[in-house]
């Protein structure tokens, strides 16, 4: 009850809902519900499509009998211009998918019988390619890093999502299955559909994998070829991917109950469900200030900030010192804008420990004293970050931009100038996280 209560969240609050579901959902819940509605999908909206939009093939009006010693006879010859000749009229005068006409089954198909294919495409094309083009757009991390890490989560969010997009369409689809209604209706819904998945894999790629919305769309945008792909592959493996002995090790891989040596992708998301509940159990003691600010740390990577705020705050009522959760609600202060009030946190952290978080402590001082135009303070906060830390893009640009608001252009222009020197001898995989800064960089040069 709890999985399906989770799936019809994600109508309403789509954010939230898929956070819940990192936490709680289920893999098994998730593939079974998502099979379900495939079939009834697939049995009622494609199965008229399918009859309306198909191409006739030639052997439905042209069947020769190869064993008749006279196939090769001029009859047989006739019959078959006869048959061709029925053809050409059936195949020009059938109607044609609106707009796109025949190049629609270039990349997708209404085969009835294909209803297990978004099961397994989701599994096998469409996550790898939504990690690589995230990992290429994001700027979160390495390919092989993300999928190792996150392909549970985001298996059981994506599943979920195509779930809660198809369902109330797969619903309208068996109440019209007996009417007489126009085709274009059931595209109409096949269209819908699609789109909603859509929007809630963007929601599934911010919460899952904390990128911002501009990556996560474009990667939903790019990640239907994945489908187009698997419709290709399916048409020879099929088959074999139907094997029960491979879909019990499927199931029993990327749903995490293999223990030891031998783990699943699964294993890492119950892994991570179990450590968020451990920390949810932690926050019973009323003296536990660092099992919030574990679950604010949680709640601000999957972009829930309201969460991340709460947590953090409950973390300095216990502990009005706790200097992680201070240095968080600076930063997430200086974002909103509320600058006096993430100094007074910032203040907090120095007192403690001027050299919190390898020196970032004087990056984000000197960047609000930046955003509150009092230049004087945050080019002696950022002279003393770039001092401890002089190849750091960012720390380079904020003093870069602080002297040049003081007039001097020289020293200014001489950040910016290692801003991107600092860029382009980063390591590979660095360098797509910091080219934030080479660019705003190369602008004020």
């Amino acid at each position: 009850m709890e999985n399906l209560k989770l799936l019809f969240q994600l109508y309403l609050r789509p954010a939230e809902s898929m956070s819940e579901i990192m936490d709680k959902g289920s893999w098994m819940f998730a593939a079974m519900a998502a099979l379900v509605v495939a079939i009834v999908f697939f049995a009622t909206i494609d199965v008229k499509l399918h009859d309306t939009y198909r191409i006739p093939d030639l052997s439905e009006y042209y069947q020769p009998a190869f064993t008749d010693p006279a196939a090769d006879s001029p009859t047989a010859a006739a019959e078959y211009r006869r048959s061709f000749e029925t053809y050409q009229p059936a195949l020009a005068s059938r109607q044609r998918v609106p707009i796109v006409g025949d190049a629609f089954f270039t990349f997708f198909s209404f085969d009835p019988s294909a209803f297990y294919q978004p099961l397994l495409a989701i599994s096998i094309f469409y996550i790898p390619l939504l990690v690589l083009l995230v990992s290429m757009f994001g700027s979160i991390g390495s390919f092989g890093l993300i999928l190792r890490r996150d392909y549970g989560t985001l298996a059981t969010c994506s599943l979920m999502a195509w779930t809660a997009g198809h369902l109330p369409f797969a619903i309208i689809g068996s109440a019209l299955f007996t009417s007489s209604v126009s085709p274009t209706v059931y595209f109409a819904l096949w269209l819908a559909s699609s789109a909603l998945f859509g929007v809630f894999m963007v929601f599934a790629l911010r919460t899952a994998l904390g990128v911002n919305y501009g990556a996560a769309v474009l990667a939903v945008a790019i990640g239907w070829l994945a489908f187009s792909l698997a419709m290709y592959v399916f048409q020879y493996v099929s088959p074999w991917l139907l094997s029960p002995f491979l879909l019990f090790w499927v199931v029993v891989y990327f749903g995490g109950f293999l223990g030891g040596e031998v783990r699943g992708f699964g294993n890492a998301f119950r892994q991570k469900q179990n450590f968020k509940r451990f920390l949810h159990n932690a926050t019973v003691n009323p003296r536990d200030a660092d099992a919030h600010v574990q679950l604010g740390l949680i709640y601000q990577r999957r972009r829930q900030n309201v969460k991340a705020v709460a947590h953090f705050t409950k973390a300095i009522e216990i502990d009005p010192g706790e200097i992680d959760a201070n240095y968080q609600l600076g930063r997430i202060a200086r974002e909103k804008g509320e600058l006096q009030r993430g100094l007074d946190h910032f203040t907090i952290v120095i007192e403690q420990d001027e050299k919190y978080s390898l020196n970032e402590i004087w990056r984000e001082i000197g960047s609000t004293y930046l955003a509150a135009n009092m230049f004087k303070e945050a080019t002696e906060a950022l002279e003393k970050y770039v001092e401890r830390r002089p190849v750091d893009p960012e720390g380079l640009y904020y003093l870069g931009r602080s002297l040049k608001a003081q007039g001097s252009s020289d020293r200014a222009r001489e950040m910016f100038e290692q801003a991107v020197d600092s860029v382009d001898t980063s390591p590979h995989y660095r360098r797509r996280e910091i080219q934030k800064w080479r660019k705003l960089a190369e602008k004020e040069i």
